[in-house]
């Protein structure tokens, strides 16, 4: 494989694993707080990034499952593959970008219709970090599947090194082969 062609597939490779791993930490993360009053006291609830955006933990780890689908499959493997990391990643992008700047509404929505609600929310505290990092994953998981998509088939697969060429025409045998079997025969030495 070739220098530049073989940083390509490194590259992809490691936009997925960042994608994936960034995306993981995001949305593992406290995106926001609430302070909800009861009767006796007030309660703090933690919402997390998959709380709110439940397709972020699964896209970062179909991902990282892409790390390894992606060495293991060929051409139509490999298209199929990076068409559907472009359009997942995509999407979590997009639905972070739409979560982003109603983030204080969603973390207060989500928290009154919660099971575990104690009463009405007071008050709400965000961290819009969270999201950007989640947009950011989406973005780089769906740069990675179209660099699959549209490159990989190109990239070598496991097991291409042991796979023989064509199979070649069978060559006629030398003239002189009949000779050298007939001395065998004969006992005589062909060789020397």
């Amino acid at each position: 494989m070739t220098s530049p062609a073989r940083r390509e597939y490194l590259g992809a490779l490691l936009l997925l694993a960042a994608g994936g791993v960034l995306g993981l930490v995001a949305a593992g993360r406290t995106w926001g707080t609430g302070a909800e009053s009861s009767s006796l006291s007030v309660t703090e609830t933690s919402v997390s990034g998959s709380d709110l955006l439940p397709l972020a933990p699964a896209v970062a780890l179909v991902a990282l499952a892409a790390v390894v689908a992606v060495p293991a499959v060929r051409r139509l493997g490999r298209r199929i593959v990076g068409g559907v990391l472009a359009v997942l990643g995509a999407a979590q992008a997009v639905m972070a970008v739409v979560v982003l700047p109603d983030l204080d509404g969603r973390v207060a929505d989500w928290l009154a219709g919660s099971p575990e609600s104690a009463g009405p929310v007071e008050s709400v505290a965000t961290t819009p970090l969270w999201p950007v990092a989640v947009a950011l994953a989406g973005l780089l998981v769906a740069l990675a599947g179209l660099l699959v998509a549209l490159r990989g088939p190109s990239w070598p697969s496991m097991g291409a090194r042991y796979e023989r060429a064509g199979r070649a025409a069978r060559a006629k045998p030398a003239a002189g082969n009949r000779a050298t079997w007939d001395a065998l025969d004969r006992g005589d030495d062909p060789t020397g």
